[in-house]
């Protein structure tokens, strides 16, 4: 499984950390282009593919690859 994120469009909203069922993501003290602490895939191993942060992201900064 690979959790891919472009950290330069994701603006932090959380959407991908609330949705998440395994606790996948979390927000980093690291700052992207646009000013933004992105999010991270910390616990990537644990993702089960059911692509809810996918589908939920607003700016389509997720892509769940198996």
């Amino acid at each position: 499984m690979a959790v891919y994120i472009d950290q330069e469009l994701c603006k932090s909203c959380k959407i991908c950390i609330n949705t998440c069922p395994k606790n996948v993501y979390a927000i980093t003290h690291k700052v992207n282009k646009k000013g933004y602490n992105y999010v991270e895939a910390v616990r990537e191993a644990d993702c089960i593919a059911c692509h809810k942060c996918e589908i939920s992201c607003p700016d389509f900064v997720i892509h769940i690859e198996k």
